[in-house]
């Protein structure tokens, strides 16, 4: 599969877009390709296509748990605890279908059986608890960024997700000491995000183009007006670059 990079140079060249235009640098041309992405990719999932394409998903291999009140997510008091990630997640895309998660598993430890977790709502999980049977199910849902999981004894979850943010690389490769991780090298830990595997399946690269294309230049053609107007030197103007990310 193509890089983002590769992507972003086709849609310059497509759209005669100069690479020492620092006006529109490889970030924005970045963060525009999966805007726009996304926002076709919501169209097909909502008609339930593209759900079984794993390139479209990534996954966290390993993220750690702890246990926490359940009145912390809610205002229902009790003695219940449920488990947490310890870090927030990166934002999930959202369809007619609630999250585009393509699923989130238990890990197994201590000699012990991992299992696919159900997504819930918060205030239907609050009534299940009224019905016995249903207790010893394990649900999961999402709250301010953190996921949460009903059977507080989950300390590792693995999950698959269209996530609307580049997923930190910290989150991405976890330590060696989670789910026997550690085997990624120092240069795959520390790749730019720009030489990543694109997601975006072949048959929407054209309209990802075209739609990046026509905000890009829309938006460039305004700046070049808005600077001329008010005087401004437009070779002073700069964009940041990629923070540099060092392992936690």
């Amino acid at each position: 599969m193509a890089t983002f990079r590769q992507q972003i140079s086709d849609i310059r060249g497509s759209h005669r877009i100069m690479s020492t235009d620092t006006m529109i640098t490889d970030r924005a041309i970045l963060a525009e390709v999966i805007d726009a992405a996304l926002l076709l990719i919501k169209r097909e999932t909502n008609l339930r296509k593209l759900w079984a394409t794993d390139t479209l998903f990534t996954t966290i291999p390993c993220l750690e748990m702890e246990e926490v009140p359940i009145s912390e997510c809610c205002s229902y008091t009790s003695s219940l605890t449920i488990a947490r990630s310890k870090d927030k997640i990166p934002r999930i895309s959202e369809g007619n279908y609630n999250y585009v998660i393509q699923g989130v598993y238990s890990i197994a430890v201590m000699g012990g059986s991992g299992k696919r977790l159900k997504e819930i709502s918060i205030n239907r999980y609050l009534n299940l608890l009224k019905l016995p049977s249903k207790k010893n199910e394990e649900y999961f849902w999402i709250n301010n960024d953190y996921l949460y999981v009903t059977n507080p004894m989950v300390e590792k979850v693995r999950i698959t997700a269209l996530f609307t943010d580049i997923v930190a690389n910290y989150i991405l490769y976890p330590d060696s000491d989670c789910c026997g991780g550690g085997g990624v090298t120092d240069e795959e830990y520390c790749k730019n995000p720009l030489d990543r595997e694109s997601f975006i399946p072949g048959y929407l690269s054209k309209q990802v183009s075209d739609l990046v294309g026509e905000s890009l230049l829309g938006s460039y053609l305004r700046i070049k007006e808005d600077t001329a107007s008010e005087g401004i030197d437009e070779n002073k103007l700069q964009q940041s670059q990629y923070p540099r990310q060092t392992r936690k």
